[in-house]
């Protein structure tokens, strides 16, 4: 969050959108499951391992030989995308702006990537304390957090960035936006938000804990993109490179929604 891009003219869909609080960019796949590095290069050992489940099936573990990068201290992400594309079965590796995007083959609700282990895992970014992504599986809308304590029908959840470790989410609005802010990015991004919320409860991506609760929904958010299936909110107007920019933006939006 903030959202970049949304399309969906070819299923599943994508977007791609820039974390808030560092602005690493991040493209994320729907009706998919992934994890993400954080931004190479990076430095590796010889013997390293990076243990990864996917789907239903059981973990399986990536070995870094001697022989895999001519720069163990200096790996790239197009390098350990192709070596994690030839260990790992099921995946599709790649470079995502400057990170290794690691997403499912598959698609539907057991479409999953879980970090579960390894040697590599705080070289690359992914969590070494025990806690777990909870966003692994594909996007959904609904969340329910602590054993149902937390449940909310209007929110997705994203992966975590792992060049930060925010955990962000976007929320589905109902209101209106204050006139004076028509045509603003705090207003088209609110649309965007909306549109995808409806678009995954109408492919039936939602939580669980909710779906019963989106089956017997009979309105929509009150503003809608109109441009959807694809959504560019015209970021690059709102937004300037760099790390802290997204989060600079959100300010100025609720210093002007004030």
């Amino acid at each position: 969050m903030p959202i970049k891009h949304i399309n969906t003219t070819m299923a599943p869909g994508y977007m791609v959108h820039v974390c808030a609080a560092c602005g690493a960019e991040h493209k994320v796949s729907f009706d998919r499951g992934a994890q993400k590095t954080r931004t190479g290069p990076f430095e590796l050992q010889a013997g390293d391992t990076l243990v990864v489940r996917v789907d239903e099936a059981a973990p399986a573990t990536a070995l870094f030989a001697a022989a895999d990068f001519p720069d163990f201290a200096h790996v790239t992400a197009a390098q350990l995308a192709a070596k994690l594309n030839a260990a790992l079965p099921g995946i599709q590796a790649h470079d995502d702006a400057g990170g290794v995007l690691i997403e499912s083959a598959s698609v539907g609700a057991d479409s999953r990537i879980q970090i579960v282990d390894g040697t590599a895992c705080a070289a690359l970014g992914f969590q070494t304390d025990g806690h777990e992504d909870p966003c692994h599986t594909r996007p959904v809308l609904g969340i329910s957090v602590a054993a149902g304590q937390i449940v909310d029908q209007n929110v997705i959840a994203l992966r975590r960035c792992n060049d930060c470790g925010a955990n962000e989410c976007l929320v589905r609005t109902h209101d209106v936006a204050p006139a004076h802010l028509a045509g603003t990015h705090f207003s088209e991004h609110r649309k965007a938000v909306n549109s995808l919320a409806e678009h995954c409860k109408s492919q039936r991506w939602s939580h669980p804990a909710v779906a019963e609760h989106h089956a017997a929904e009979t309105t929509q958010p009150r503003e809608l993109a109109s441009a959807f299936p694809e959504v560019h909110p015209a970021l690059s107007q709102f937004v300037v490179t760099g790390a802290g920019s997204a989060r600079q933006t959100a300010r100025r939006a609720l210093d002007e929604e004030g």
